[in-house]
């Protein structure tokens, strides 16, 4: 008989994600924006819906969900995988997506590290928010990644329809 492991520990601590280095960031935006030419590039939240999700008990941070608001047919969902397929297999298109978050200053411009901040001395341009020793002053700003994929990481939903992985 097939068990499912239990959980000892909650596997979401509130310390995921990390802040991640502008230049390496760029890059992924940039390599995004080739693959997609014609598609959405950014998507912004106000704070005031961060600030409430993140007060709801229990809450340890965000989940961002890729979505569409158009449903494929068969038809289309057969050409979208003979095309991933074709991209992956025969042009060698390869990557993993990934958000990157910036704050927004008011007049809706992202909220950039400036030259002096804007680097973080660690491989791969990636740091544990935990470790960066960083000046309370407003020039002071972060740009993220490393958020948790789901299907993949410890600690996604088991069931949600959001995930894709709900009996309905």
């Amino acid at each position: 008989m097939e068990t499912k492991p239990t959980r000892d520990t909650n596997p979401i601590t509130g310390d995921e994600g990390a802040a991640i280095d502008l230049e390496l960031a760029a890059q992924w935006t940039r390599n995004h924006r080739h693959r997609h030419p014609n598609d959405t590039v950014s998507q912004f939240f106000g704070n005031k819906i961060l600030n409430h999700i993140l007060q709801q008990d229990g809450c340890m941070g965000i989940r961002i969900y890729y979505a569409n608001d158009e449903k494929l047919s068969g038809w289309q969902k057969f050409w979208v995988s003979v095309s991933n397929f074709i991209l992956s297999v025969f042009a060698n298109v390869k990557g993993q997506k990934h958000f990157v978050i910036v704050g927004v200053s008011a007049d809706g411009e992202d909220q950039l590290p400036d030259a002096k901040n804007g680097k973080i001395p660690t491989p791969n341009g990636h740091a544990e928010l935990k470790t960066l020793k960083l000046a309370a002053t407003a020039s002071t700003y972060l740009v993220g990644e490393m958020s948790a994929p789901c299907p993949g990481s410890t600690g996604c939903p088991q069931s949600s329809v959001l995930s894709g992985s709900s009996k309905s």
